[in-house]
């Protein structure tokens, strides 16, 4: 794996209607992401459908040879799992939000190959 790979992001002015439009998109979903999770009981749905995101990204970045980790990553990120121990409030957010973190340097490095 090549982690030097460096994919160069299109910067947008803040001030191009552009840029306010992804800045205003950007915030929202953050901000109802965070509106769900912090109500009483907290609402996982939006949660749960960026985890499936996520999963896919990630199994779509594996070769075929990385069964190990396509077994780990569709075991960790169930989505049919998850979704039971979010209805019964046993989901492990931190232990989910540390898996997804350490599997981030994972996609950005394979996204060189």
């Amino acid at each position: 794996m090549n982690c030097d790979y460096y994919m160069e992001e299109k910067v947008l002015p803040p001030s191009s209607l552009e840029g306010k439009v992804k800045e205003t998109v950007h915030n929202a979903f953050w901000d109802h992401l965070k509106e769900q999770l912090s109500a009483t009981p907290p609402d996982f749905s939006c949660a749960l459908e960026l985890l499936k995101e996520i999963k896919e990204i990630l199994l779509s970045l594996l070769l075929p040879r990385q069964n190990r980790l396509r077994t780990e990553i569709e075991e960790v990120l169930d989505t049919d799992l998850l979704k039971q121990e979010a209805e019964h409030g046993a989901l492990k957010v931190l232990y989910l939000s540390k898996y997804v973190s350490q599997h981030d340097g994972f996609a950005v490095c394979t996204t060189s190959r």
